[in-house]
């Protein structure tokens, strides 16, 4: 299959209210919406790596950067007959899994849509509709969150994911589990606590009975991870530790976690999606997928690998109307009674932006194609 063109959109959107977590507030999010072409077909993606670099080293325009100087003029008019064999052309710049996600996903529905097949059946998935959970970020009371939670499960959501920080840990926990004894909770940690200065109070997290703990310690990290996992009852479940196939051997050889939350931009697309799965179902390792705030366009995607097997928990896809009240797709996510979202049946891209909607939300853009270049900010 051959890239005929590339387009990069920068697309800047603001959330309802500011989402509160360890690392800080966003007042919205900042993404790489890419268009790949070959012949008469094209492709969609979007990359969310939030607007600075909190989460990841990685930032909207950064990725943005990287994609438009390094990625997209080392592809235009060649040949990829596999996801592999592209990931290979983009190995000479190091890192920046967001911004090849943004390249790769593309080159995944473009396959799609020339295929005539949705993404799913595409990637190998078995389910034709996923679970999703709510999830809360850090409120300004225990009472505020309490009453959030609340309106979670009255909605029919089987879990609930509480984001913790120093100072919103032990004693919000407390609160929470006694309002809900026996609800299915787990605590996102965004990396923010230290194994030497804070194992008894992550220890005490025990009593809880929470479904999982997510990523406690550092970016990067297996090694403490696997200590800490072998002193407690609660599983680990790792998030930004994984971001290639290689860190999900290591962290299974180890012991490092009992779950793994895949972010297919955080992965670097969908193949490493792939190959990291089937490292952790080898290893008895379960899965979910977890989101970065995208619109439905990246949702849409995640929706997609949620449907592939050893997905067993609920997964962090809920439409982008929860979060934005502008929209800026053709068509929109809708949340089924039973908190589930369907596995589309559309070939190609599952979502696609509207452009006269996406137009007003641009900052900066890039086009690539045979002869030659052009951008705009």
């Amino acid at each position: 299959m051959r890239i005929d063109s590339i387009e990069l959109y920068l697309v800047e959107n603001r959330f309802y209210r500011p989402w509160r977590t360890a690392y800080g507030s966003d007042a919205g999010n900042c993404v790489l919406i890419t268009r790949m072409r070959s012949g008469d077909h094209e492709g969609w993606s979007e990359t969310s790596a939030l607007s600075g670099p909190n989460y990841s080293y990685e930032y909207g325009e950064g990725m943005f950067i990287v994609a438009r100087r390094f990625l997209a003029p080392a592809l235009i008019g060649r040949s990829f007959e596999s996801a592999r064999e592209l990931n290979a052309a983009m190995a000479h710049v190091k890192g920046t899994p967001f911004a090849k996600a943004g390249i790769e996903i593309a080159w995944w529905t473009l396959s799609a849509d020339i295929a005539g097949v949705p993404l799913g059946k595409l990637l190998g998935g078995t389910a034709s509709s996923v679970e999703v959970g709510d999830g809360w970020g850090i409120a300004d009371s225990y009472d505020e969150l309490i009453e959030n939670i609340g309106k979670s499960f009255d909605a029919g959501y089987q879990r609930v994911k509480l984001k913790i920080a120093h100072g919103w840990d032990f004693d919000m926990l407390a609160a929470v589990r006694s309002v809900f004894p026996k609800q299915t909770i787990h605590v996102d940690c965004n990396a923010s606590y230290s194994f030497k200065e804070d194992l008894a109070l992550l220890r005490r997290l025990d009593r809880f009975h929470l479904a999982m703990i997510e990523q406690p310690f550092q970016t990067g990290d297996l090694y403490y991870h696997a200590k800490f996992q072998a002193m407690i009852e609660t599983p680990v479940c790792l998030d930004e530790t994984i971001t290639a196939p290689w860190q999900a051997e290591l962290a299974a050889e180890l012991g490092s976690c009992r779950f793994v939350n895949i972010k297919p931009a955080r992965v670097g697309g969908l193949q490493n999606t792939l190959d990291i799965n089937r490292i952790c179902a080898e290893a008895g390792i379960g899965c979910w997928i977890g989101g970065m705030l995208e619109s439905d366009i990246g949702k849409a995607v995640c929706v997609e690998a949620a449907a592939l097997p050893n997905m067993v928990y609920p997964h962090d896809i809920t439409p982008a109307s929860v979060s934005y009240p502008t929209c800026m797709t053709d068509v929109s996510l809708a949340l089924n009674p039973d908190c589930t979202l369907d596995v589309s049946t559309r070939p190609g891209a599952p979502v696609r932006p509207d452009m006269e909607k996406m137009r007003k939300m641009i900052t900066a853009s890039a086009r690539f194609w045979d002869d030659g270049m052009e951008w705009a900010i």
